[in-house]
């Protein structure tokens, strides 16, 4: 009896242990086949998101690797592997009569490994999650490519004495005042004059550096050689007065001056520097990025701009208004915007733009219900609310911005527009009408109201991981939904306080508000905070509507004119 329990014990220990082997060799899973020196090998893989480790197996026997990080450089891996492979498999192996295509074979390793994890962590992905991973994964298409030119034309200005003016040349006479040690700026503009005249020179573009924000060259940095009279001079030409519209990448009209030594100017079209050109669909779709250009000849003069993603268009935020913690308040406590920003810049004029930009948000208060009836509106019988309640207690509203007009004032980082904005409003609503001998009769539905009016915005964008909108609104709130409930007009008997100011248009609200958005981590994410402080004030009833909002948001590109320079080599897919 002792003897079988001692065999029992043996057999199972045994089976464990063929079984721990089993396991541990079921960790590793068939990644490919690869014939080095016209020998075939089995390569299994066992990898996690961090590191993996090869098993290459011959006839009969298996041989594990080293680990590796995901990160090794293919010349690396493969080099390693054939000093295991000649190590463990094959003593005769020589490396160095090893041909490219038998190395090609175990650089692609590394990429099939990327691939089984990557199927790995979608399975572990919930629906949502992956429409996010899809959305940062999308590939990048290119709008056009940008060629900067080596040699352009060129003016100058100078200032030269009035009464000589007819008989000399500009030229002489300016270098003659010049070389006396006059700055140009201290020359008497009642007795000289400026007057520009095409370059004789040689003017030679170096290299260019250009930063995209919302469809525009926010930053456009330009280094140049001028040779004039057999001396060479170093000037950089900056847009220090306003973004440049692409389009004038291919037309005239959009110009930058630079100073020499000598105090003269020398001035440049962007038509002329570069051409913004596509053998594809054309289009001034422009993803947010740096991009630099290049006329040396270890370097590319030309450079791919990348289109915009679709999704690059849209920011989700989720947010609390501080107010709400407050249960008497009308303030949601947990509120969700999607919010779109779709640059249009229409017409330019210098710093002057038409139609710059359209905005649209939709917002919903996760939490206004009828459990309170502090957030949605409640009457009963002949009782009678504000139409500024439909404001406070909505549940839902959306809106739409058009900038009409743009001034843009470059060394503030500031867009200053002038705009017109049409929103609307969802309110929850309850009627009570009292039965004295029976139970009361209860109405409950949604009302819809709209607004519309002018608004002035002051948008700051510094070259930073900030921004900021601070915005001064009159907006005019009407009912204009159910005309009657019980046999009461909402218009003439249930609503007050309708307003009648006036200025340039009709008007019952004034709204102030400041956003703000701050990256968190731009170099591994586009989300980041967004805080808004804000009041709405009713002009009728003199009643305000204070806002303090704190939350994330999932995309800022169209917001924080920060991003990260693109590599001009990177492979992109065309449309």
């Amino acid at each position: 009896m002792r003897f079988s329990k001692i065999a029992f014990f043996f057999v199972m220990t045994q089976t464990l242990y063929s079984q721990a082997q089993e396991t541990e060799k079921n960790e590793f899973e068939l990644l490919d086949n690869i014939a080095i020196n016209e020998i075939v090998y089995s390569v299994n893989s066992k990898s996690n998101s961090n590191q993996f480790i090869l098993q290459i197996c011959g006839s009969p026997n298996c041989f594990e690797t080293r680990a590796y990080v995901n990160t090794i450089s293919p010349t690396l891996l493969v080099n390693d592997v054939l000093a295991f492979i000649k190590t463990n498999l094959d003593t005769t192996l020589l490396i160095a009569s090893i041909h490219q295509t038998e190395k090609d074979q175990i650089s692609e390793l590394k990429a099939k490994i990327q691939a089984v994890e990557r199927k790995k962590a979608e399975a572990q992905r919930t629906e949502v999650e992956n429409l996010y991973n899809n959305i940062d994964e999308e590939k990048d298409h290119y709008s056009a490519n940008i060629v900067l030119k080596p040699l352009v034309p060129y003016d100058i200005t100078y200032r030269v004495p009035k009464l000589a003016e007819k008989n000399s040349n500009p030229s002489e006479e300016s270098m003659k005042l010049f070389e006396q040690g006059i700055a140009r700026q201290y020359i008497s503009k009642a007795k000289y004059k400026d007057t520009t005249v095409l370059g004789q020179g040689t003017l030679k573009i170096i290299d260019a550096k250009i930063q995209f924000f919302n469809n525009k060259a926010s930053s456009i940095y330009i280094k140049a050689e001028l040779t004039e009279n057999e001396t060479t001079e170093k000037l950089i030409f900056e847009n220090n007065n306003y973004s440049v519209p692409l389009r004038y990448f291919n037309k005239y009209g959009s110009t930058v001056s630079a100073q020499t030594k000598n105090y003269n100017w020398i001035i440049i079209d962007y038509n002329n520097v570069f051409d913004y050109e596509s053998d594809q669909f054309f289009n001034y779709s422009i993803a947010n990025s740096q991009i630099s250009l290049s006329n040396s000849e270890e370097n590319k003069s030309e450079s791919k701009v990348i289109q915009r993603r679709f999704f690059d268009f849209f920011t989700g935020i989720v947010y609390t208004d501080v107010m709400g913690f407050n249960t008497e308040n009308s303030n949601s406590i947990l509120n969700a915007q999607a919010k779109l920003l779709l640059p249009l810049n229409l017409r330019n004029w210098k710093k002057l733009t038409f139609t710059r930009q359209f905005t649209t948000m939709a917002n919903i208060a996760l939490n206004n219900s009828f459990e309170d009836e502090s957030r949605f509106i409640a009457i009963k019988d002949d009782e009678t609310f504000s139409n500024f309640d439909m404001l406070r207690k909505n549940n839902l509203y959306g809106k739409v911005n058009i900038d009409v007009l743009t001034y843009e004032s470059k060394g503030w980082f500031l867009n200053t527009s002038l705009g017109y904005s049409a929103a609307f409003y969802r309110t929850g609503f309850r009627y009570t009408q009292t039965q004295p001998t029976d139970t009361d009769i209860i109405t409950s539905r949604q009302l819809l109201s709209v607004g519309h009016g002018p608004y002035l915005n002051f948008e700051i964008r510094p070259q930073t991981n900030f921004g900021a909108d601070i915005v001064f609104s009159l907006e005019d709130l009407n009912y204009n939904d159910t005309k009657a409930i019980n046999g009461r007009s909402f218009k003439n008997d249930i609503i007050v306080d309708t307003g009648n100011n006036y200025f340039v248009s009709k008007y019952n609200l004034v709204n102030v508000e400041a956003n703000f958005y701050w990256l968190t981590n731009p170099d591994k994410s586009k989300g980041g905070i967004y805080a808004k402080l804000g009041s709405y004030y009713h002009t009728e009833n003199h009643s305000i509507f204070p806002q303090i909002m704190v939350g994330y948001a999932t995309n800022l590109t169209s917001f924080i004119n920060k991003s990260k320079p693109r590599n001009i080599e990177e492979t992109l897919t065309n449309d």
